[in-house]
């Protein structure tokens, strides 16, 4: 169980530190995705600082597990809002991305349920 909690935990961390730095650092991949969602330059960037904050407590949480759920749950808000977005503004391209964010959602959901049994032993 701890295994699965560190794999998923550093996989989320990885893949959040990706997304949300390309938010803060405003990297073309970023941008093209803000622009299609026609989304405010700032509340892109806050949310790139949101995310890079679940990152840091996903990895952090792996030796500190309480961080660790913390930051699972940041995370799990931030893609129900993500996907809450994506359907609001009608994207394109929800089948695709709109499956990421609940693919993410779902690993998350892994990841509290983990951690939540490892603070329970």
């Amino acid at each position: 169980m701890d295994i699965a909690r560190v794999v998923l935990s550093s996989i989320l961390g990885l893949m959040v530190i990706v997304t949300g730095g390309g938010k803060v650092l405003n990297l073309p991949f970023s941008l093209v995705n803000r622009d299609r969602l026609n989304v405010h330059p700032v509340f892109w960037r806050v949310t790139g600082v949101l995310e890079l904050t679940a990152a840091a407590g996903l990895i952090w949480g792996i030796w500190f597990v309480p961080f660790g759920l913390a930051a699972a749950i940041g995370l799990a808000l931030l893609m129900v809002g993500a996907l809450g977005f994506r359907l609001r503004t009608g994207d394109k391209a929800i089948l695709k991305e709109g499956l990421a964010d609940i693919a993410v959602f779902v690993l998350t959901a892994v990841v509290i349920l983990l951690s939540a049994l490892t603070l329970a032993r």
